[in-house]
C-alpha cells in the first residue's frame, strides 16, 4: 500500500513540473566560455536599455594635457545625455599593465580603457573586452585608415576602436653655415629616446632595416649613431663652456620623436620628414590608441555609447587640434578648412594617410599579441648594453 502512495505522489510531481513556464530552461547556465580559435560571437550580457545613465569608469593612458582636454569632451557628452562618467589615469609600464590586468579579471577595472593599440589584442584574446562590432550601440566607422585596424582583430572580430594615430618624424636644422641650405645627410647622425619603443623602430627604418625584425648589420650601425649622438651632445655641451661659438660649427644630430611632440614647437628654420628609410615603405611607425569596453561593465550600452560620441569626427578634429596627433578617419585628412594644410602638417599626415589606407603599420611585438612590453624591454636594454645583439635578435627568430 506504502509503494502505490509513493508513485501517486511522484505522478503528482510530474504533472507540476509540467505545469511550469517553457520559458523555464534547466539547461542554463552563466559559464562564460573565452572565445576559440573559430570566428563565432562571444557571449555577452543582455545590453541594458538606452535610459541606462551609469555611473561608469572611463581608465585612459594619457599625459596631463591630453587628460584636461578629454575631460573636456566628456563633460560635453555628460552634459548632452545626463550619463554620469567618470574618466581616471591609468598609469603606464609593465608593472601597472598586470595590476590592470587583475582588476578586470575580478571585475574591477574600468568600464572602458584608452590605451596603446598594442595591448588590444591580447585583452581580448584572454576575455577581458566586448568586441566593438557586435553590438548595435556602436558600429565601426567605415572611413577607417585599415591600417590601423589589425591590431584590434581577433578571432574574426574588432574589439578596439581607433581614437587617434601619432607618426613619428625625423627633424633637423635645414640651415647650415651662414645661412646656407642643409640637406639630411646620408649617414645621418639620430638622436631619440632610448625607452621609447617606436622611435627605436623608427631609427631602425631610417637605417633601411625591418623595424619588426631588424636585421644584425642595422642594429650594429644603430647602436654606433645612438652612441655617438650621445657623445656628440656631450662633447657640444663641453665645447660652449669653453668655445661658445666652436659648437656651431658640430653637425646636430637628427632627432626622432613623435609628430605630436614637434607640433608644439617652433618650425623656424626645421625641417622634418616621416622617419622611414626607403626598404620598407610599407610599415610606417606610427603609435595608436584606441578605446575598448571591458567585459565585465554592467552598462555596455552606455559604454558603446560613450566610445562613438568620442570617436565621431566633431571630436576627432577637435581633439586633433589640441593634442597635436592625427585624426584616424581618411576623411579628415581632405578638410583641410578644419585641420592644419600647411608646412609641417602636409609634409607628414598626407604621406601617412596615403600609407595606412592601403598597409599595415609596423607591428612592435616580435610577433606576440603580447610582445610589445618584450620589445620596449628589449630595445632599451640592447641601447644600454644590457644585451647584445644576438640576444635581441634570438626574441624573434625562434619561429
Amino acid at each position: 500500500m506504502k509503494r502505490k502512495k509513493y508513485w501517486f505522489l511522484f505522478a503528482i510531481l510530474l504533472l507540476s513540473l509540467s505545469s511550469l513556464s517553457p520559458s523555464f530552461d534547466f539547461t542554463h547556465h552563466t559559464r562564460r566560455e573565452p572565445p576559440g580559435d573559430e570566428p563565432v560571437p562571444p557571449q555577452q550580457r543582455p545590453e541594458l536599455p538606452e535610459s541606462d545613465q551609469g555611473p561608469i569608469k572611463i581608465g585612459v593612458q594619457l599625459n596631463p594635457d591630453e587628460l584636461g582636454q578629454l575631460q573636456m569632451l566628456n563633460e560635453r557628452f555628460m552634459q548632452e545625455t545626463g550619463a554620469d562618467i567618470e574618466i581616471t589615469p591609468l598609469e603606464a609600464g609593465e608593472t601597472q599593465t598586470k595590476s590592470l590586468l587583475l582588476h578586470m579579471s575580478l571585475g574591477e577595472g574600468p568600464d572602458v580603457i584608452l590605451m596603446d593599440s598594442h595591448y588590444i589584442k591580447a585583452l581580448a584574446m584572454s576575455g577581458y573586452l566586448l568586441p566593438i562590432d557586435a553590438s548595435q550601440a556602436a558600429i565601426p566607422n567605415g572611413d577607417l585608415l585599415n591600417g590601423l585596424l589589425a591590431p584590434l582583430q581577433w578571432n574574426g572580430y574588432q574589439w578596439g576602436m581607433p581614437f587617434d594615430v601619432d607618426p613619428y618624424i625625423l627633424t633637423w636644422q635645414n640651415k647650415g653655415e651662414e645661412g646656407s641650405p642643409f640637406k639630411m645627410p646620408d649617414n645621418p647622425v639620430l638622436s631619440f629616446d632610448p625607452g621609447d619603443p617606436y622611435a627605436f623602430g623608427a631609427a631602425v627604418h631610417v637605417l633601411e632595416g625591418d623595424p619588426t625584425k631588424p636585421e644584425e648589420e642595422v642594429l650594429e650601425r644603430l647602436i654606433r649613431h645612438f652612441h655617438g649622438s650621445t657623445d656628440n651632445e656631450q662633447q657640444s655641451g663641453d665645447t660652449k663652456d669653453t668655445d661658445p661659438s666652436a659648437s656651431e660649427t658640430e653637425p646636430l644630430p637628427m632627432v626622432i620623436e613623435p609628430y605630436s611632440s614637434f607640433t608644439g614647437k617652433d618650425s623656424e628654420g626645421v625641417s622634418a620628414i616621416l622617419g622611414m628609410g626607403k626598404t620598407h615603405l610599407n610599415t610606417p611607425i606610427v603609435r595608436s590608441r584606441s578605446f575598448a569596453v571591458a567585459a565585465n561593465t554592467e552598462s555596455p550600452a552606455l559604454a558603446m555609447e560613450w566610445v562613438t560620441y568620442m570617436t565621431s569626427k566633431a571630436a576627432e578634429v577637435e581633439w586633433s587640434k589640441a593634442v597635436g596627433t592625427l585624426p584616424v578617419a581618411s576623411e579628415m585628412y581632405t578638410m583641410s578648412t578644419n585641420l592644419r594644410d600647411r608646412g609641417i602638417w602636409q609634409k607628414v599626415a598626407v604621406p601617412v594617410q596615403v600609407l595606412l589606407s592601403r598597409n599595415e603599420a609596423a607591428a612592435l611585438d616580435f610577433g606576440e599579441p603580447d610582445g610589445f612590453h618584450a620589445y620596449t624591454q628589449a630595445s632599451y636594454q640592447l641601447l644600454m648594453g644590457e644585451i647584445t645583439i644576438e640576444e635581441y635578435m634570438n626574441l624573434y627568430t625562434s619561429d
